[in-house]
């Protein structure tokens, strides 16, 4: 199911095991895609799904999965159209610990278009009154 190889160095010269879980990242992918196409409700179980892969994906060095892996959590709450999840989980991703530089810049890569507005690609777009706190948490 896993195989490993070799990828960057660690401390002391030796190289760091990557960890390959494309295929496992595919199939939860799925998953959790099923379960809020079942109903929108199950949008938390789908992020507890992803958010154990994710950490996977980190610390098993497999940084192509784990880009999968946060892309998928944001679209399934933009999808779902829960404005709050999709900021908790834009946060919790970006603020995780080790977090790699290429996940973060997927996180804004993706999430860019849904917050500026697309006539000159620098006004923020306006909140609704009384999520300011939420988008500013």
């Amino acid at each position: 199911m896993s195989s490993t190889g070799a990828s960057g160095r660690a401390e002391g010269g030796q190289l760091e095991e990557r960890v390959d879980l494309s295929a496992e990242t595919a199939s939860k992918i799925s998953q959790a895609r099923t379960l809020v196409a079942s109903s929108p409700s199950n949008l938390r179980d789908a992020l507890a799904l992803l958010a154990a892969l994710e950490k996977r994906c980190r610390v098993g060095n497999d940084t192509p999965s784990l880009v999968r892996v946060c892309e998928a959590c944001l679209d399934l709450c933009k999808e779902a159209g829960d404005d709050e999840a999709l900021l908790a989980t834009l946060k919790n991703l970006s603020t995780r610990r080790s977090q790699k530089a290429k996940a973060i810049g997927a996180l804004v890569t993706k999430c860019l278009p849904w917050v500026v507005d697309e006539g000159d690609g620098f006004t923020p777009i306006v909140i609704a009154e009384g999520n300011e706190a939420a988008a500013k948490a």
